[in-house]
């Protein structure tokens, strides 16, 4: 006769425990996802160009349909090849990898299980949080980043979004660091705008909500001028809270899922690449 099992306990987490895990699982994500940045076509591609996933992947050094090369090398959107901004001011040395008639993917030069530009942001601001005794203070996460950003070896990624092209090529025209946040008007106003905030929405879910949401909003605009990104921010904020804090995740799900709808119906679709 078998013995009988002892029964599970369940698992107690700490919230000390969850915001680890939020910070873990943030990076893993990416990590995983990182190969597949800007796949179209679904699983089919994926499989095609990678196999059986079982862990991390190496990305592909060319991607058919990579626009890459069709980037402004100095600034916003599309454009021209010329500018030095990618390879001399930020993503140093990698400019080839945006050169003309090729399709590079956007992540070649990383290996696998290596973080995005804008996962190792994240890294920066929980580190720079911590170094201020768990206080976000706006400027000092400015300062960190333009120093990041702009020391050859901080990072490893070769794709540079508009938002960052844009930052710096304001820097480099003499404009104070404070007013380099830009909107191109397409290309700012994306979910890449939102990780950077998490280390903050954790670090604030003690205080009180209009308060967490300012220093939210502050984030975003570290980076971006975008009302838009600060709205989402300010939401996944509310919604990280109170998972940490123990509501089950379905319901603040739905609760998320009915005001952004709501919100979203009063203006035009904001979904870009």
């Amino acid at each position: 006769m078998a013995a009988a099992k002892a029964p599970v306990e369940a698992l107690s987490s700490t919230f000390a425990d969850r915001v680890a895990g939020a910070l873990w699982g943030l990076h893993i994500a990416d990590a995983m996802a990182m190969p597949t940045h800007w796949y179209y076509r679904g699983q089919s591609q994926v499989q095609g160009d990678y196999g059986k996933i079982t862990g991390y992947v190496k990305p592909k050094v060319e991607l058919r349909g990579s626009i890459m090369a069709l980037s402004n090398t100095g600034g916003a959107g599309r454009g021209s090849n010329d500018g030095d901004i990618i390879g001399s001011v930020i993503a140093h040395g990698k400019k080839p990898y945006w050169s003309r008639g090729r399709a590079h993917h956007y992540h070649c030069t990383l290996d696998k299980g290596e973080n995005t530009v804008d996962a190792d942001l994240v890294r920066l601001c929980y580190k720079t949080i911590a170094e201020n005794g768990g206080q976000f203070v706006q400027d000092r996460l400015r300062d960190s980043y333009v120093s990041f950003m702009t020391t050859p070896g901080s990072y490893n990624d070769c794709y540079m979004s508009t938002t960052h092209r844009m930052f710096f090529a304001n820097r480099q025209r003499g404009i104070p660091l404070e007013k380099c946040p830009d909107n191109d008007g397409h290309n700012v106003d994306t979910t890449c705008g939102l990780p950077m905030t998490v280390p903050v929405a954790l670090s604030t879910a003690h205080l009180p909500a209009d308060q967490a949401r300012k220093q939210v909003a502050d984030a975003v605009s570290v980076t971006r001028k975008s009302r838009a990104c600060q709205e989402y921010a300010g939401l996944l904020a509310e919604m990280l809270r109170q998972v940490i804090s123990g509501a089950p995740l379905g319901s603040v799900m739905e609760s998320a899922a009915g005001r952004s709808l709501a919100s979203s119906m009063s203006r035009p679709d904001p979904v870009v690449a």
